[in-house]
């Protein structure tokens, strides 16, 4: 807080200090301008005329004894001497010493203090008068110190009570900082609704959101992979036994495909987990392209119709295309529409219907299928990866609960988002909106 403090402190002075300055020469300025119109010197010529007409009558030698004689009523104390040798003259500047020849009067400030007017007679010599008073620089400076003193004073007040409250939601934002560097991802950063800092907060909890997000998204990734590659290793360590201890070359194949097909699923499950861990580690740089819409679908249709996994067969895709482009990235959305077409053969008994259009101006790609549905209190779960409804647990309907999880990253990347919900055939419709 110090730090912050001073900084501001800082500014803030040295923006009153040029205040002051300013303040000072224009005052000055004023001071002179309104003061050019009387001169306080003109009070005095009277006194130092009636002193040169007293002297004018005298003799040389009894001048210095009259004007002694005269200085007496002043009661300040006056000098009178040749004005070739006055001592004040040393002090004047080049204006004032014109003027003293001139029979000016000049006013010279002491060092201690008041005055002294000075004025060549007639006569040749000069009279100086000294005037005592205070020392007006110094009371100046003086009252410029206080001033200044307790203007620095009242600034410190303030600042100090306008960080205060800043310096706190930073210590908020600090402690929040710490804790999720210590492991602690649920921590967040509460400031004021009206604080300047109330953006960065929310820059901060966002961020400390989708790091527990990550982090949580890791750890069911290596639990759910630990689990998954449990049952084909173990499959695959039992055929190995069994082909290990059978003798005929008939057994030895059969255990030998069983094995293959093992290791066939392991590979599979690895391609789907490294997908997926590439897709959830970081957005990728999205290049989205105006592509023909139907060229487009029947090449997805194509590879997903290619597919050799469990699906039956006989299971119809038909499409419905009702725009002329579609504006995608073309490789991430054909993954993710071929994981929804997969998912929908897998489920439906006779018929999967595709359709690409626009509704309320966004583009919709809408799968659907005749099979037995989804319940809606399940529909939401199975985005999450390595969810399975019990029913497609068996090893016959392939998959490892990450394809929708992957259609939804796709859907995310394109601005929108992917849904589930009844489907006008009877079965499940999953839709991508953006």
């Amino acid at each position: 807080m110090i730090r912050l403090f001073l900084k501001l402190y800082g500014v803030l002075i040295a923006t009153l200090v040029l205040s002051f300055v300013l303040q000072m020469q224009l005052m000055e300025f004023v001071w002179r301008e309104s003061s050019m119109k009387f001169d306080f010197r003109v009070r005095f010529v009277p006194t130092f005329h009636l002193i040169d007409e007293a002297l004018q009558a005298v003799p040389p030698e009894a001048r210095a004894a009259r004007f002694r004689e005269i200085a007496e009523g002043f009661g300040m104390p006056a000098r009178l001497r040749p004005a070739g040798s006055l001592p004040e003259r040393s002090r004047f500047k080049p204006e004032q010493a014109e003027g003293f020849e001139r029979g000016s009067i000049v006013t010279l400030e002491n060092e201690g203090g008041g005055f002294t007017l000075v004025k060549r007679l007639r006569t040749g010599d000069a009279a100086a008068i000294d005037f005592p008073g205070p020392d007006t620089r110094r009371m100046r400076m003086i009252t410029y110190v206080v001033n200044w003193a307790i203007e620095f004073a009242i600034v410190a007040v303030l600042v100090f009570f306008w960080v205060r409250p800043f310096w706190r939601e930073l210590l908020v934002l600090r402690r929040a900082t710490d804790a999720v560097g210590g492991g602690h991802f649920e921590a967040r950063a509460s400031v004021g609704r009206h604080s300047p800092l109330r953006p960065l907060a929310e820059a901060f909890n966002a961020m400390a959101q989708q790091v527990a997000s990550l982090m949580q998204s890791h750890r069911t990734l290596t639990s759910s992979v630990s689990h998954e590659l449990r049952t084909p290793l173990a499959r695959l360590r039992f055929s190995h036994s069994l082909a290990r201890e059978e003798t005929g070359a008939e057994g030895k194949d059969r255990f030998l495909a069983r094995m293959e097909r093992d290791i066939a699923e392991i590979d599979e499950l690895t391609t789907e987990l490294l997908d997926y861990a590439k897709l959830e580690r970081s957005e990728p740089s999205m290049r989205l392209e105006n592509v023909p819409a139907e060229p487009w679908l029947e090449d997805v249709l194509a590879d997903a119709r290619g597919d050799d996994g469990p699906a039956d067969p006989a299971v119809e895709i038909v499409a419905d295309v009702g725009l002329e482009a579609v504006r995608c990235e073309p490789r991430y959305m054909a993954r993710a529409v071929v994981n929804l077409l997969r998912n929908a053969r897998l489920h439906a008994r006779s018929t999967v219907s595709v359709s690409l259009r626009r509704e309320n101006d966004r583009t919709v790609i809408h799968v659907d299928d005749d099979g037995g549905g989804i319940a809606a209190a399940d529909r939401e779960r199975l985005f999450e990866p390595f969810v399975r409804l019990d029913r497609s647990r068996a090893r016959d309907s392939g998959g490892f609960g990450l394809g929708l999880a992957i259609v939804r990253q796709v859907a995310r990347w394109h601005g929108g988002d992917a849904t589930i919900s009844e489907s006008p055939l009877g079965g499940a419709r999953v839709s991508i909106a953006w």
